[in-house]
């Protein structure tokens, strides 16, 4: 009997065993490995929170499947750091890649012999990661280099230029150099998602975690050319600006900020245009990527997992489409978790949650130990709507880069609770926000004496947190 008789005489047994228990339902894949679900995290670069209104893919096959994190944050707002994070499990001062670029920060100094990557390949996961990695991955030798515990590995390495990320870049494919052109189909979403999906086939017969860093909507914010057409009303996006949009007094607020001129709404619209016009083709991808694990017989049993490294401001408080700041824009995150197994009922959650918890959810969920020295929380508990406690704060966490906009803002260190920001920079400057009634946060209250009580107790609150 040949192969192919052989495979499909054991399917039909099988599956004749199963329809006596269970109508024979699922397909042999969808229990190939019913207690090791699969992850995906798709990965955007420098979203804002509010650009997700203009997904409604993602409404539809995730947040409508799923729980919309409403209060997910990034505990250092820069794309590096943050991805460190999202791979370790920890904040920046316990993973140590501060910036962006040596010395204190780089792919090159991530620890990557310790990772989600490597803990999940322990738990017999076949894993891949596409896409863009940890910035200025290049200047690890050899050029190509693949970190452990990725099985496929599909990173692009022109790390250091923005303008060759969407098109004409040039990628690590398993350690070999392969460039890439500026024709439509090599624009580097769809490159991904087609990578992507191409794994998912291949591994629907044992447990996988997908990682997927698109560079959308990353300044130059370029969108596939079926997308340059979209969202041009700039009425529309007039109405989308926030109250904090070109902040006029901002005497309340740390010296850095001083010298900041006024916004001009135009350059800030066409800005966001280009933004969500860039994140079609992840949300395309969305779908794509949701079809084929339907076609596998495999959504069920996938957790999803959709975030951004860091927010980015438009013009909120004077500040012209830049991260690293202290503000919700830069801090706070698209956070969207679809696992239908266990997330039977679509819903909205406001409790604290951050790219620290992926890390620990995934290696709970995989049935594997979460190592010593992960700061992040599994989320699990909070699927079944149940957790009866939860996390009261979150360590925010900045430091001066040597050039860019970064330069300008000094070290800060923050907590970001339920109801209240405080922040506490080097220069012994500080800030203290009521979200609950000012969440564009106008109004600095750290210097009134009535807050000197709530300052005093969020300062001994964060020192302990920086200690840890």
């Amino acid at each position: 009997m040949g192969l192919f008789m052989t495979r499909l005489f054991a399917w039909v047994l099988g599956c004749g065993l199963i329809f006596v228990l269970a109508g024979c339902k699922s397909t042999p894949a969808s229990l190939a490995h019913p207690d090791k679900p699969n992850f995906i995290v798709l990965l955007t670069d420098d979203q804002v929170y509010y650009s997700i209104d203009y997904m409604p893919i993602l409404e539809r096959e995730l947040i409508g499947k799923g729980i919309n994190f409403t209060r997910g944050f990034v505990t250092t707002p820069l794309c590096c750091p943050s991805r460190a994070s999202i791979l370790s499990g920890r904040y920046a001062h316990n993973h140590g890649v501060l910036e962006n670029r040596e010395p204190r920060g780089g792919a090159a100094n991530f620890d990557d012999t310790s990772t989600i990557a490597t803990w999940l390949k322990q738990a017999d996961y076949r894993t891949a990661y596409i896409g863009k990695y940890l910035n200025f991955y290049d200047d690890i030798q050899p050029l190509g280099y693949v970190p452990p515990g990725w099985d496929e590995w599909h990173a692009v390495l022109d790390g250091t230029k923005p303008h060759q990320l969407y098109l004409n870049y040039t990628m690590s494919e398993n350690g070999e150099v392969v460039q890439y052109g500026t024709d439509p189909e090599d624009y580097s979403a769809d490159v991904f998602t087609a990578k992507a999906l191409e794994f998912i086939r291949e591994s629907k017969d044992e447990p996988f975690f997908l990682m997927i860093g698109y560079y959308n909507p990353h300044e130059p914010h370029e969108s596939a050319k079926r997308h340059n057409g979209l969202f041009r009303n700039d009425e529309e996006f007039m109405d989308k600006l926030l109250p904090s949009f070109s902040e006029e007094d901002i005497l309340d607020k740390p010296a850095w900020m001083q010298g900041l001129p006024p916004v001009e709404w135009e350059e800030m619209v066409n800005a966001y245009q280009r933004t969500v016009r860039s994140m079609q083709s992840v949300d395309e991808g969305i779908a794509e990527i949701v079809k084929t694990l339907e076609q596998i017989g495999q959504r069920d049993d996938t957790l999803i997992i959709f975030l951004s490294d860091n927010g980015l401001a438009y013009g909120e408080h004077r500040l012209s489409t830049q991260k690293n700041c202290q503000f919700e824009e830069c801090i706070r995150v698209p956070f969207v978790v679809s696992y239908p197994r266990l997330i039977t009922s679509p819903r909205q959650d406001d409790r604290l949650v951050a790219n620290i918890d992926i890390a620990p959810t995934l290696v709970e969920l995989a049935g594997a130990t979460i190592p010593a020295g992960v700061d992040g929380l599994s989320l699990v508990p909070l699927f079944s709507d149940d957790a009866r406690q939860w996390r009261e704060a979150l360590l925010i966490e900045h430091w001066q880069l040597v050039d860019g906009f970064g330069s300008i803002i000094p070290d800060f260190f923050g907590l970001r609770t339920q109801n209240w920001k405080y922040i506490e920079y080097v220069t012994g400057e500080e800030e203290l926000y009521d979200l609950a009634n000012d969440p564009y946060e106008m109004e600095n209250l750290a210097y009134g004496q009535d807050y000197a009580h709530r300052v005093e107790e969020f300062s001994a609150q964060l020192q302990k947190m920086k200690d840890q």
